[in-house]
């Protein structure tokens, strides 16, 4: 599903907003709660593009210490990224074509 989308642009994008500015965009409760927001910064700091974009694709996650609240978000915590990226029109098609 993800590997349609432009994931190493969104990482760029994560990791080079001020965090400041990215909870105004994204944190609403419907669905990023403050805790998928932290989750992600986790996620985006654990690692690299590469690693970041395979989590991404797999919905995986690093190895990371995960508050409570984290804990009751992993399962459906990508889908709740994945819609609020497009809702907020940060997440863009993938510009490798197939042939």
């Amino acid at each position: 599903m993800s590997a349609q989308y432009d994931l190493p642009g969104l990482y760029q994008f994560l990791a080079q907003t001020p965090e400041q500015g990215l909870r105004k965009m994204f944190v609403d409760g419907k669905p990023m709660t403050d805790a998928h927001f932290s989750l992600l910064l986790k996620v985006v700091r654990a690692g690299h593009e590469p690693e970041f974009c395979g989590f991404a694709e797999k919905k995986d996650f690093p190895k990371l210490k995960f508050s409570p609240g984290e804990t009751k978000i992993k399962e459906k915590f990508w889908d709740d990224c994945f819609t609020t990226f497009k809702s907020r029109g940060i997440l863009n098609p993938s510009s490798a074509k197939a042939a």
